[in-house]
């Protein structure tokens, strides 16, 4: 049923999964094998915090695959010191050219005091510079924080940016939308029916598929895979073949990670 989906290339139908967690994982080769033979073309993993950008440039070429995004997310920047995050910093600053994107970095105010949100805030900004300087794509997180992610990259210009997980707003979407970001909707949109709705007023060529995996979602474990399902449910949502759905958001992804 989904095989139809897909990047169009040389006539054949390709998936890409924009957002995930590799290193979460256990048995990567399995993995890998088993979202290939799902007909999914690309995966881009996101580092999360100091072990996770260790583990990262591990595999950063082990396989052809699978991307690599390197950045410290907002929420783990909490429980680390300034000299933590700093020589965190240094490493991903030089080894950025094996990365595809910075990323998962942004602002997440849920469980953060005011002094806390000040500090994710500056440690955003300078993730942020650290993209344009290198002309590298953002992968933003944004939780309970969804315009001030938005005023801060204005602010400071940012460009090439995939809002991941982004779909909780018609308000805020649509304002990304028209600074020219691109937003990720995954899994969730399978049954949760505001998402559905904020996913259907999202222009397809500011759209890109993920899983965010290994999150749960039903009770059952994503991985790269159920890129097919997150495919098949936009055509359905916006009355648009599979087809249609896979060849702009592989254009989108191609014209975002250079791929």
């Amino acid at each position: 049923m989904y095989e139809r989906c897909g990047i169009f290339l040389n006539g054949v139908y390709l998936l890409a999964d924009s957002h995930c967690h590799f290193d979460s994982f256990k048995g990567r080769k399995e993995l890998i094998e088993a979202y290939s033979n799902a007909g999914v073309k690309f995966v881009v993993s996101n580092a999360t915090n100091p072990d996770s950008v260790k583990a990262h440039l591990g595999f950063a070429d082990e396989h052809p695959s699978l991307l690599i995004a390197l950045g410290l997310h907002p929420v783990d920047i909490l429980s680390l010191s300034s000299e933590e995050i700093d020589s965190s910093f240094s490493i991903i600053k030089d080894n950025i050219g094996k990365a595809v994107a910075v990323g998962e970095v942004g602002l997440d105010f849920k469980y953060a005091d005011e002094s806390q949100r000040v500090f994710q805030e500056d440690v955003f900004r300078r993730f942020i510079n650290l993209a344009t300087e290198n002309k590298k794509p953002l992968v933003v997180h944004a939780r309970y924080a969804e315009t001030q992610c938005l005023n801060i990259l204005e602010e400071l210009s940012a460009k090439n940016v995939q809002m991941h997980w982004f779909t909780n707003s018609k308000k805020t979407s649509k304002r990304a939308v028209e600074l020219g970001y691109f937003i990720s909707c995954g899994p969730i949109i399978l049954s949760d029916l505001q998402t559905q709705s904020v996913v259907k007023e999202i222009p397809l060529e500011n759209l890109l598929l993920e899983t965010d995996c290994p999150v749960p979602f039903l009770g059952v474990q994503s991985d790269p895979s159920w890129i097919s399902r997150v495919c098949e449910k936009v055509a359905e949502i916006k009355c648009i073949s599979p087809e249609k759905v896979s060849l702009v958001t592989g254009k989108n992804f191609s014209k975002l990670f250079h791929k």
